[in-house]
């Protein structure tokens, strides 16, 4: 706030609500907000003298950037306003941080009970799912059960949360492609973030809950041979996480989940992680499915036949 000349901002997410359930937790993000765009443009136009690594301003449903600070690591930093963060109970934490005779102050806001309940290991939805999107929904939910280790199987206490994701994809009609592409990405990274991917995997693909999302996904998850495999558990990166799908998977839906996969290449540039990104890379010089044979080689073919032809 110091660099940016800022006189109050909010922090939301895990790294207010994680040193408040453990003293040992490690903070390796920020998310950071300021409610007006007048505060965000000038911010940025403060911190852009400090040298610092700013990406490109992207808009989803807010307007933000990915900033890399030299001592505080990454920060997403976003226009918005904090009470609208978050869908579920534990995401709607955050700190104010206001400046105040000259010293700077903070007060915790946790009006959901985020803190018990995150103890509790249960989170319920606390914002109307159909403003948010089925997408939307499921990529928020991958990432605090994977996070904090939640008991996911059927019937435990988050089955009710886990009924309605899958209510939601029953009834969703349109949704924004781009919600579909974060989504796959923070499966991803949820995977690696696991910490028993055996037992992770298994009980996702139990609960059925790819079944509308991500079809073919939803078919490998309930493969004992892939949640069973030796290699699942020792996977140190996503890439090699998708790489290990692609091996596991039907030789007969192998393409289907290839093109499913290949909509990770649309991620923001800011969001890629660069092993996905080498993953992608590699995926699209295969011409194994029917789309991509067309694509790669039976269009341009006929083209040129009929150009000739003329």
């Amino acid at each position: 706030m110091q660099e940016a000349n800022l006189d109050e901002a909010y922090l939301f997410g895990g790294a207010v609500l994680d040193p408040l359930i453990s003293e040992q937790a490690k903070v390796s993000d920020y998310d950071i907000c300021v409610k007006s765009s007048n505060a965000f443009y000038e911010t940025l136009h403060n911190l852009e003298k400090k040298d610092l690594e700013i990406s490109e301003v992207m808009k989803t449903h807010n307007i933000y950037v990915v900033m890399k600070h030299p001592t505080l690591g990454q920060i997403d930093f976003s226009c918005m306003d904090p009470e609208d963060n978050g869908i579920y109970n534990i995401e709607k934490i955050y700190a104010k941080f206001y400046k105040k005779n000259n010293q700077y102050m903070n007060a915790v806001i946790d009006k959901y009970g985020a803190i018990d309940s995150i103890k509790r290991g249960e989170i319920r939805i606390s914002s109307n799912p159909e403003d948010e999107g089925a997408y939307n929904i499921l990529r928020r939910f991958l990432a605090i059960s994977s996070k904090y280790n939640l008991d996911i199987s059927k019937g435990s206490v988050n089955q009710p949360t886990i009924d309605k994701i899958k209510q939601e994809f029953e009834n969703c009609r349109y949704y924004v492609p781009q919600d579909r592409v974060r989504c796959l990405s923070r499966l991803a990274a949820s995977l690696r973030r696991s910490k028993d991917r055996t037992k992770y995997v298994k009980n996702l693909g139990e609960q059925n809950i790819f079944e509308y999302a991500y079809p073919e996904v939803h078919k490998l998850f309930n493969n004992s041979q892939f949640y069973n495999n030796p290699k699942l558990n020792n996977c140190e990166t996503q890439k090699e996480l998708l790489e290990l799908m692609l091996e596991n998977v039907q030789h007969e839906d192998r393409d289907a989940l290839m093109d499913c996969l290949m909509i990770l290449s649309r991620r923001e540039k800011a969001r890629q992680d660069k092993g996905v990104k080498t993953f992608v890379k590699n995926m699209e010089n295969e011409k194994t499915s029917p789309q991509r044979l067309n694509k790669k080689l039976l269009n341009p073919l006929f083209k040129y036949i009929i150009d000739r032809g003329k």
